[in-house]
């Protein structure tokens, strides 16, 4: 099982996530043989499935065979013998790829660590509001009392909901479990996003009470932490924008009309370490702490960092130790210098 997080994880700072055509996004994604949207045991693709969707021209980023006539650059090992992508998914029912073992499931947290998010962006919120890992231990059971927060969305029935976490019974927990939710305020002066859109920002705000609720040392981290600010917000304030299109990378949904990523069915959570990609290297560890003491399995950041700390050092060992995997892009440089904290033992470069 590690080795299919990594597998798949290593994937995830490489930059833009795929390109999609379609509106109607596919969460959970998977449709190979026995897939059961009820069981992320069979959230797979059969091997040789296409590329979903259109992705412009794009699938070379992540296909696992080579290039027809790429000659010499095929027969050169130090050049992966021309497979250029990352081993996604492949139109060849031979090659092996990700997605043909999993498109992720939705109990693999991804702790994501950057500039924050941009929760007042419609399209980030369209791409990733279901996917943002919610703390279960902060928040009460949802009722299901209160108007469709969400009607554009027809799998939302508020009256098929029950009084349990996993409200509409679909067996994943997440902002879907609150869209009937009375104690909900879209009109809230407090909030940053669209007029109108639930987003997690909007449960955060519900329910922070200054309670400690699960004794974590962190009061009412709801849907992230923001280690600039010390509070439970990670709202990208100033719009840099970085942490919003990293998040999309590593778990934006399949065909939902903006950018899908390698690992569409795992849930993540955002982490504001800066207020740009370049961060403090002990903001970065004290996240890295954060994530593995409650419980995510996998680190994704793509930061520089102004310092190179004993803390950080000391942080990315106490991961490694839990096997939790600290994927590190290292901004697709190939100068031989020092990118911390890319750079430091035990994380995964990519």
């Amino acid at each position: 099982m590690r080795r299919i997080l990594i597998s798949v994880a290593c994937t995830l700072a490489l930059g833009g996530g795929l390109l999609a055509a379609s509106a109607q996004a596919d969460f959970p994604y998977g449709s190979g043989p026995g897939y059961d949207p009820h069981d992320p045991t069979t959230y797979r693709l059969a091997p040789g499935t296409p590329a979903p969707n259109d992705l412009g021209g794009n699938d070379w980023k992540y296909a696992a065979t080579p290039e027809t006539g790429n000659v010499p650059v095929n027969n050169q090992p130090w050049e992966l013998n021309g497979v250029r992508g990352a081993s996604v998914f492949d139109p060849s029912p031979t090659a092996n790829t990700a997605w043909s073992v999993t498109t992720g499931r939705p109990d693999v947290a991804i702790a994501e660590f950057d500039s924050g998010v941009e929760w007042n962006d419609p399209g980030l919120v369209t791409d990733l509001r279901y996917k943002v890992k919610l703390n279960k231990g902060e928040l009460p059971v949802p009722n299901h009392t209160g108007p469709d927060l969400i009607p554009s969305d027809a799998s939302i029935v508020c009256a098929n909901y029950h009084t349990t976490y996993d409200a509409n019974g679909d067996g994943i927990f997440n902002l879907k479990d609150y869209a009937c939710d009375s104690r909900i305020n879209l009109s809230d002066s407090r909030r940053a996003g669209p007029a109108g859109m639930f987003t997690p920002e909007d449960i955060t705000i519900a329910f922070s009470n200054g309670d400690d609720a699960d004794g974590n040392g962190f009061v009412d981290d709801i849907a992230g932490w923001d280690f600039l600010d010390n509070d439970n917000d990670p709202y990208d304030d100033v719009q840099y924008g970085h942490g919003s299109g990293e998040a999309r990378g590593g778990a934006g949904e399949v065909n939902n009309g903006g950018n899908s990523s390698p690992c569409p069915n795992c849930m993540i959570t955002p982490f504001r370490v800066g207020d740009s990609f370049v961060a403090d290297a002990n903001r970065f560890a004290q996240a890295a702490l954060y994530a593995v003491d409650n419980d995510f399995q996998i680190i994704q950041e793509a930061l520089g960092t102004l310092n190179n700390t004993h803390l950080a050092r000391q942080a990315v060992d106490y991961a490694y130790k839990h096997g939790v995997p600290v994927i590190a892009s290292a901004a697709d440089e190939a100068a031989q210098h020092h990118n911390y904290v890319s750079s430091l033992p035990h994380t995964i470069v990519v």
